[in-house]
């Protein structure tokens, strides 16, 4: 039985990590998301919601899966593993993710690959990787950087300590905190809003960021004639023009249905 869970609901997929008790990142869950990846790249969805069972969405890394590895075989396990996450980084499509309880080192790592970021207020987030003498290893210190700063990222990686959702928060690294309770049905809503939307608009959207961290302006303005200049040929651009002009600024919010085509 996979660790890792992919179902669609309508035009929402849902990637579900389940091992309990701390959905630990091990062997079997990494095979998991690489399976999960694969069937969400097929899938007819306009949004993916990451979620995790249980209280914790995911308490770091099964250490079981680092004892007795060499330098080369490390290498070998991380080649594959880091393009997978890339992969669920790079979908072509809005990601959320809703976060509870713990969410250490690989599992910030994981979240850190979503779009948008939900926290319950309870939740507590860290790269706590140098308690092992090791590094950050699916990329977290990197994205902590884009999200944050690098004087921040320096601070939670060599730190090692757990800081609150509301922190995180202040500092830009998530999105939204909501109360316990209200996790799961907000990020839900959210991810529906977002698959209800221009879904093609939004890549585009996505891709332009990703160009521009990736590469600076320059790239990202050039970026604009492949994302953005062939949004013109949707229909869900040209619904969008034909009510804005008929009904006028004040009213056409709300009233242009989005196909994603």
């Amino acid at each position: 039985m996979s660790l890792v869970k992919f179902d669609v609901d309508g035009d929402l997929g849902f990637l579900t990590v389940d091992n309990p008790p701390l959905n630990l990142m091990s062997q079997g869950v990494i095979d998991g998301f690489e399976e999960a990846v694969n069937e969400i790249s097929q899938a007819d969805i306009r949004a993916l919601l990451i979620r995790a069972e249980g209280p914790h969405f995911m308490g770091g890394a099964d250490v079981h899966i680092f004892e007795g590895k060499s330098a080369a075989q490390a290498r070998a396990m991380f080649a594959r593993a880091l393009p997978v996450f890339a992969r669920l980084e790079e979908l072509p499509l809005p990601t959320v993710v809703a976060v509870q309880g713990l969410c250490l080192a690989a599992g910030l790592e994981v979240a850190l690959t979503a779009d948008i970021v939900v926290a319950a207020e309870s939740a507590r987030f860290a790269q706590v990787e140098r308690h092992i003498g090791t590094s950050t290893l699916l990329g977290g210190a990197q994205r902590l950087a884009e999200r944050a700063g690098s004087a921040r990222a320096k601070q939670i990686v060599f730190d090692g300590d757990q800081y609150s959702a509301q922190q995180f928060a202040d500092w830009n690294i998530i999105n939204h905190v909501v109360p316990d309770d209200q996790l799961h049905p907000f990020a839900e809503r959210l991810a529906r809003r977002y698959a209800a939307g221009p879904t093609r608009a939004l890549a585009a959207g996505k891709a332009l960021i990703r160009g521009y961290v990736d590469g600076g302006i320059r790239d990202a303005d050039r970026a604009i004639l492949e994302s953005a200049a062939p949004l013109f040929d949707t229909e869900d651009m040209r619904a969008g023009v034909r009510t804005l002009l008929e009904l006028g600024g004040r009213n056409f919010l709300g009233k242009v249905k989005f196909t994603g085509r």
